[in-house]
């Protein structure tokens, strides 16, 4: 009871005498200013008073307010938390500040929503960038002796790629410090910082282009993680355009140039394996076409030395690459033939041989066909017709608006739909076959065969606008050298030979593909031109090598000898060609012709090699099973000999070969090749069992 009642009397002792509360005039005067009125209600009123009476014993609040001074600590340091040593006691931690931090400029940019901290950071490095790296008055390598100061930059300049490669969202800055090393008068310094940043770029470089920020995105306000990938992001595309831009003025010295001196030669080289080690990762990135001029320039001058040389078939094969991994997209290989195109007009053709073999390597114009793409646009046209829906005003505006999502998407994504790659392709093929009837007017002598090649190879896809014109330029070819040839009486060389044999192969080839009721071409001059080289070939000691056959090489050669990029055929594998386009997937071939080719055929494999000769034999059987007159080649007995048979005519009328005999065929019995002599003997068996013969 006791105690009871001393809780009482305690509380009765706080409460206010007549109900009021102490501090009640205080409040009334404290809402009379505030402007409140008096008769408010007296629940609220009292639990106002209530906190205002409870927080009497909180006034320390006042003083946390108020900012802290700590001596001792300087504008570069903060105070960090205290540690507990062993004995019990508190440990003050002071920590050295070592600047501002990205996180720091991004959350300043964010509070004022602009990008001024980034940009400002930005116009400092550049300035910093203007001026050349001199170590011998840098403050953190003047006092170092050469050794030490050489030793302790490739340290930092490791560190630096390092630091880049395991968070380059916060030290994206350091580029700035590498692209002012790389303009170092010292060798080594300016080598190590150039190639140092290859793999930081493979590394960190997205795989899509990233665009730069308009005026209304800088202005708005956006969360801390999209201000810091902003500010990634803008940074990389700007150092790695610096880069590209050393890397194309370092790579445009030649060992030719004039005032070349040697640290800016090897630095050419250096400069231009750089960018063919970044060409393949990066060909989604941005800047790809600079990276893409930065190489073909390269392949555009004749290397003078052994290094040059090697540094020039990568640039090819980098390209080469290129052109294969794009099979699904066909932009690259697009921008790839409209600078190389560019680049040898510009030369006036003047290029190596291997340079116009990279055309050979494009993938994406291996499905394409302009001729059946016209018949499928109209049956799709048709179709979209007769399917046509009606729809109303609000559903076409829905797919509308969803078009305009999935275009969004798949330009995010990087794909490209059917109607895109189509018109990749039919720009390829037109500027490529431009620039082949261009080169081969122009006539460059090593340049002819790959030429050839290339339309050999894509000239099922020529638009029937440009068959006439190429088909005019073969004729004037073949008929220029066999003319000069015979004029001169100077042996054909090998280049010239297989000038002829691809100018009869491509112009079969031209036509082969296109609606026989639509199109019909003579091409009877081209049979005469492939009739009048087959003496020629049976004296070509070269008619089975290509370009991989091994070879010793000149001991006296003054020049690199460079091989094409890509496999040719062989000039037995191209007659071969030849004859089966005539005979065989054409209309060109006849009774007549049949026998004026046997009796040339038999002629020239008495100095073919074996292969060509074993080749050629097999031919002749297949040809005999066509064309039956063949096997009265074989005898004289039931024949009218009506004339004398020309050898050394060159048209197959003027040969009169109606009235020749096959005696090639005894000495190929005795051929050294077993095999050889056995396919003559067989073919002879053949021609008595004929119906005619027997």
């Amino acid at each position: 009871m006791t105690k009871r009642f001393r809780k009482e009397a305690f509380v009765s002792a706080k409460r206010p005498r007549n109900g009021k509360d102490p501090l009640s005039e205080a409040s009334v005067f404290a809402d009379i200013a505030n402007g409140s009125q008096g008769g408010g209600d007296s629940t609220d009123r009292s639990r106002r008073n209530h906190n205002r009476f409870c927080d009497d014993d909180n006034k320390v609040e006042d003083y946390e307010l108020t900012p802290r001074n700590f001596r001792g600590i300087d504008g570069d340091t903060t105070e960090g938390l205290p540690v507990k040593t062993a004995d019990g006691n508190l440990k003050r931690i002071i920590l050295k500040d070592e600047g501002p931090s990205e996180e720091d400029i991004t959350s300043d940019s964010e509070s004022t929503g602009q990008d001024d901290g980034s940009e400002s950071v930005n116009e400092k490095e550049d300035d910093e960038n203007a001026l050349d790296f001199d170590e011998e008055n840098d403050e953190e390598y003047k006092e170092l002796s050469p050794e030490a100061r050489g030793r302790k930059i490739k340290e930092d300049i490791a560190h630096m790629a390092e630091s880049l490669m395991e968070n380059p969202e916060k030290n994206v800055l350091l580029f700035a410090r590498l692209l002012r090393m790389m303009s170092s008068h010292v060798p080594s310094t300016a080598k190590f910082a150039l190639l140092s940043v290859v793999p930081v770029f493979k590394s960190i470089c997205p795989s899509y282009k990233v665009r730069p920020l308009t005026e209304a995105e800088k202005q708005e306000k956006v969360s801390n993680d999209v201000q810091k990938v902003r500010f990634f992001e803008q940074n990389l595309v700007r150092y790695y355009k610096k880069y590209l831009v050393i890397l194309s003025t370092n790579s445009m010295k030649f060992s030719t140039s004039p005032k070349a001196t040697d640290l800016e030669i090897v630095l050419g080289i250096l400069s231009t394996r750089a960018a063919c080690q970044l060409a393949s990762p990066l060909r989604f990135f941005n800047f790809r076409s600079d990276l893409l001029k930065i190489l073909i320039r390269r392949i555009m001058h004749k290397p003078a030395s052994s290094p040059e040389y090697e540094i020039f078939k990568e640039c090819v094969k980098t390209l080469e690459s290129l052109l294969v991994e794009d099979v699904d997209l066909g932009d690259i290989s697009l921008d790839i033939v409209r600078l190389l195109s560019r680049s040898i007009r510009h030369r006036n053709i003047k290029v190596d041989e291997s340079v116009i073999n990279i055309f050979l390597s494009l993938t994406v114009l291996r499905d394409y066909d302009p001729h059946a793409s016209a018949e499928k646009k109209e049956e799709k046209i048709k179709l979209k017709k007769k399917e046509r829906v009606f729809l109303t005003k609000k559903q076409r505006k829905e797919l509308k608006e969803k078009k305009k999502i999935e275009k969004e998407m798949r330009t995010a994504e990087l794909k490209i739909t059917a109607e895109e790659r189509e018109r990749f392709q039919a720009e390829i093929l037109k500027s490529l076959l431009t620039l082949y009837l261009q080169i081969l007017r122009s006539r460059p002598e090593k340049l002819m065969a790959p030429v050839l090649e290339g339309i050999l190879k894509y000239g099922r896809q020529v638009n029937l606008d440009m068959i006439g014109d190429f088909l005019q330029v073969f004729r004037e070819i073949s008929h220029d050298l066999l003319e000069s040839s015979h004029d001169s009486v100077v042996f054909l060389t090998v280049s010239q030979t297989r000038q002829i044999l691809l100018c009869v192969i491509t112009s079969f080839s031209l036509l082969s593909y296109l609606p026989s009721k639509r199109v019909h071409l003579d091409l009877n001059k081209f049979v005469e031109y492939l009739y009048a080289l087959l003496p020629w070939l049976s004296e070509d000691a070269e008619i089975e090598f290509s370009h991989k056959t091994l070879r010793l090489m000149d001991p006296l050669a003054t020049e690199l000898k460079m091989k094409p990029s890509v496999n040719v055929s062989t000039e037995a594998e191209l007659l071969l060609k030849g004859l089966n386009a005539i005979f065989f997937k054409s209309r060109s071939g006849s009774q007549g012709r049949a026998l004026a080719f046997t009796k040339r055929l038999y002629t020239a494999m008495l100095q073919f090699p074996g292969r060509t000769t074993i080749a050629v034999i097999k031919f002749a059987g297949k040809l005999m099973s066509r064309y039956d007159d063949i096997a009265g080649l074989f005898t004289t007995e039931d024949r009218i000999q009506n004339g004398v048979f020309h050898p050394d005519a060159d048209t197959i009328e003027g040969a009169n070969t109606e009235v020749a005999v096959l005696w090639e065929n005894v000495l190929l019995e005795k051929h050294y090749n077993p095999t050889v002599a056995m396919g003559a003997k067989a073919l002879i068996n053949r021609a008595k069992k004929e119906p005619g013969l027997m």
